[in-house]
């Protein structure tokens, strides 16, 4: 069966049998439509998918790198990459027919309902993915309304105490791009991984609404390159500079689910509908 997928189109067996996964959203959408795996990589894997910790699956590698060993022992006859995996596409379709479903900061919607679409037609669920894509964008409207009541909100990346401000066009465009959420800090072209901030530099922003994501909540990192324990980011913003903020005034500093953000990338159905639960949830309580 001939399917679509970041690399244009690709021909791959239907119904395939020993499948590797490089890509959690993609994994998040084989589990959403039942869809059988057989190896993946090793990750933090967030509370709705720790079944995947189970032995029963084989450790394949990491997000990043491949564990080529594995890989023949398993002889697959499918392998899925995305987002930090793609670079090893490549190599990896020499072994087997490969699918990259990495995702566009710009077309978050689009590239996920050609990713459901993709891996639900291979096992001949087309009407499942469906009803699937129809639910998230049903979802997306509804919060999308919710959000257009809201203030303007900076969203910020904080890995151990370096803090990035993610404006509309980055990495985790939903907020903004997707949602339409009022940004307090523009775009700037020029610093693609965020906008590095301090506390005063938030201070002076003064949001009405401040999102973060806990990069070293999100991958399960303990320690710093020193061997340091990190600072927690609820303990890093539980302080005067941040609590004088319009956000801290208000009870309006939203830690987001750092799994669902970061690992996932905002690119999985059922991480989607989970990020719009949330959001929801917070905006209808202030």
């Amino acid at each position: 069966i001939t399917v679509q997928h970041a690399k244009g189109s690709v021909t791959v067996p239907f119904a395939p049998k020993r499948v590797v996964v490089y890509d959690l959203a993609s994994l998040d959408t084989m589990q959403a439509l039942n869809l059988p795996v057989t190896g993946l990589a090793k990750a933090n894997f967030p509370a709705y998918m720790k079944g995947y910790a189970d032995a029963k699956y084989t450790a394949a590698g990491s997000l990043f790198i491949p564990d080529f060993d594995a890989l023949s022992q398993i002889q697959p006859d499918l392998i899925v990459v995305a987002g930090r995996s793609a670079s090893k596409y490549e190599v990896l379709s020499k072994i087997a027919p490969t699918l990259d479903l990495s995702v566009r900061n710009g077309h978050l919607l689009d590239d996920m309902e050609r990713n459901v679409t993709t891996l639900a037609s291979l096992w001949g669920q087309q009407a499942q993915g469906q009803q699937l894509m129809q639910r998230v964008r049903a979802e997306v409207d509804a919060t999308r309304a919710l959000a257009a009541q809201q203030e303007a909100g900076l969203l910020v990346l904080a890995v151990n105490t370096n803090i990035s401000g993610q404006a509309p066009g980055s990495r985790f465009g939903l907020l903004h791009d997707v949602l339409g959420v009022k940004p307090a800090v523009a775009a700037d072209p020029s610093k693609p991984r965020g906008i590095p901030l301090k506390m005063d530099d938030i201070a002076k922003i003064n949001p009405p609404w401040l999102y973060v994501i806990d990069r070293n909540a999100g991958t399960g990192t303990a320690t710093d390159r020193d061997g340091k324990p990190v600072v927690p980011s609820k303990e890093l913003f539980n302080n005067e500079t941040i609590q004088a903020t319009n956000a801290g005034k208000n009870g309006r500093v939203v830690f987001l689910d750092p799994q669902i953000w970061y690992l996932l990338g905002v690119a999985g159905p059922q991480a989607m509908l989970s990020n719009l639960a949330q959001l929801k949830e917070v905006w209808s309580r202030r």
